[in-house]
C-alpha cells in the first residue's frame, strides 16, 4: 500500500505543473511571471509551485517507476514466466499508449518512461549503491549541459522554444537548445528510475524504518530541498526573471529536487501508515488507478480550456481547478475500485500484456 500511496499523491502533485501548460501555455510553465500575476496570491501560488511542485513530484513519479520494473519482474518470475520478456512487452503497449497521448499533448511523459525501460532492464542487478549513485549523477547531469549550452546559444532561442511547441525553420541555436531541453527530460527521468531501483533493491521502499524517525528524515529532506529550490527561485527574482537566470535558477531547483523528492516519499510512508484518515484510503485509490487518472488529467484539462475563457484564467483560477480536479479523481477512483478490481486503462494495459482476458469486477 506505501508504493499505492505514494504512487496516488506523485499523479496528483504531477498536475500542479501540467494544468499550468494546459491552462497557460508553456511559457508559464518555465517563467512563473508569465502571464502578468494579477495580485499577491497569485505570486503566491506560483512561488509555492516552483518551490514545491516544480520538477519534484515528476522525480518522484520516476522513481516510483524505476522500483516497479524490478517488482513486475521479480513477481513475474515467481510465477514461472520470463520477467523481462513480459516487461519489454509490457513497456512497448506504454509506449503505443505514450504515442497516442503525444498526439493530444506535447508533455506526454509515458513515451519516455517507456523507452527508459530497456535500460532500466540491464541495469537491474546492478548493486544498490551503484544504482542510486549512477541515478543521482545523471539526474544531475543537465546542469553541467545547460551550462555548456548556455555559453554558445543566444538565449533569445531557448525562450521562442518555450513560446512554440512547433518551429518551421528552426535556427542551429534552438536545435542546440531543444537537443538540452529534451537531454534534460530524458536524464531527469532516468535518473530517478536509477535511484528508485536502488532504493527497492536495498529494501528502503519496502521497509522504511521506524516511524518516528522516518518523519524528522523526512522533514529534514524537504527543509533542505526547500532552501536549495527556494534560493533557486530568489536568484531568478532579483535577476528580472531573464531566461539566463531562469535557466540558471533551475540549477538550484533541480539540485533542491533529490532531497525534496525523497522528503516526500518518507513523509507519504509515514502519513500512509496512520490508516485513520479516509483521505489516505482514496490516494491509494488514485495510485492504483494511476495511468487512467493521468490520461484522465489531460482529457480534462484540454476540454476546459477549450470552454473557459482565457481572461478568466489565472494561476489562482487554475489552482481552483487543480484541487477540483483533484477532488473529483479522489471520489471517482475509490467508487471505481469498491466495484472493479483494476482502473479501466489499467485493466486494459493488463489484458494486453498477458494476452488474456481477466476478471474486471470485484469477487
Amino acid at each position: 500500500t506505501h508504493l499505492d500511496a505514494v504512487r496516488g499523491a506523485a499523479v496528483m502533485g504531477i498536475l500542479i505543473m501540467n494544468a499550468v501548460s494546459f491552462f497557460l501555455g508553456n511559457t508559464a510553465y518555465f517563467d512563473i511571471s508569465n502571464p502578468d500575476n494579477q495580485g499577491a496570491f497569485d505570486w503566491l501560488v506560483a512561488g509555492l509551485g516552483e518551490i514545491f511542485a516544480d520538477q519534484k513530484f515528476m522525480a518522484l513519479f520516476s522513481l516510483l517507476f524505476g522500483a516497479s520494473i524490478i517488482l513486475f519482474c521479480e513477481r513475474a518470475e515467481a510465477k514461472g514466466r520470463a520477467g523481462v520478456r513480459l516487461s519489454l512487452w509490457r513497456n512497448f503497449i506504454l509506449f503505443i499508449i505514450g504515442l497516442i497521448h503525444g498526439s493530444f499533448w506535447v508533455g506526454d511523459i509515458l513515451l519516455v518512461y517507456a523507452m527508459c525501460a530497456p535500460v532500466l532492464l540491464l541495469c537491474r542487478k546492478l548493486p544498490p549503491t551503484l544504482l542510486i549513485l549512477v541515478g543521482v549523477v545523471t539526474y544531475l547531469s543537465p546542469i553541467v549541459i545547460y551550462d555548456i549550452v548556455m555559453s554558445y546559444v543566444d538565449p533569445s532561442a531557448i525562450r521562442a522554444l518555450w513560446e512554440t511547441n512547433f518551429v518551421k525553420n528552426p535556427t542551429e541555436d534552438m536545435e542546440l537548445a531543444g537537443l538540452s531541453i529534451l537531454y534534460e527530460l530524458l536524464a531527469r527521468a532516468l535518473g530517478m528510475m536509477f535511484v528508485g531501483m536502488g532504493l527497492y533493491a536495498n529494501g528502503t521502499l519496502t521497509n522504511a524504518g521506524p516511524y518516528s524517525q522516518r518523519l524528522r528524515q523526512s522533514l529534514l529532506l524537504i527543509f533542505v530541498g526547500t532552501l536549495l529550490s527556494g534560493f533557486g527561485l530568489l536568484w531568478t527574482a532579483t535577476n528580472s526573471f531573464s531566461t539566463v537566470a531562469i535557466v540558471q535558477g533551475n540549477f538550484a531547483n533541480t539540485l533542491g529536487t533529490i532531497p525534496m523528492a525523497l522528503g516526500y516519499l518518507g513523509l507519504i510512508t509515514w502519513w500512509n501508515e496512520t490508516k485513520a484518515h479516509a483521505l489516505v484510503n482514496r490516494v491509494r485509490a488514485v495510485g492504483k488507478t494511476a495511468l487512467s487518472n493521468y490520461l484522465a488529467q489531460t482529457a480534462i484539462c484540454l476540454s476546459l480550456a477549450t470552454l473557459i475563457p482565457a481572461d478568466w484564467l489565472t494561476r489562482s483560477t487554475v489552482l481552483l481547478l487543480i484541487i477540483t480536479i483533484w477532488w473529483g479523481q479522489l471520489v471517482a477512483s475509490e467508487w471505481w475500485l469498491k466495484r472493479y478490481q483494476y482502473g479501466p486503462l489499467e485493466y486494459l494495459w493488463r489484458c494486453a500484456t498477458y494476452w488474456q482476458v481477466v476478471a474486471l469486477k470485484q469477487r
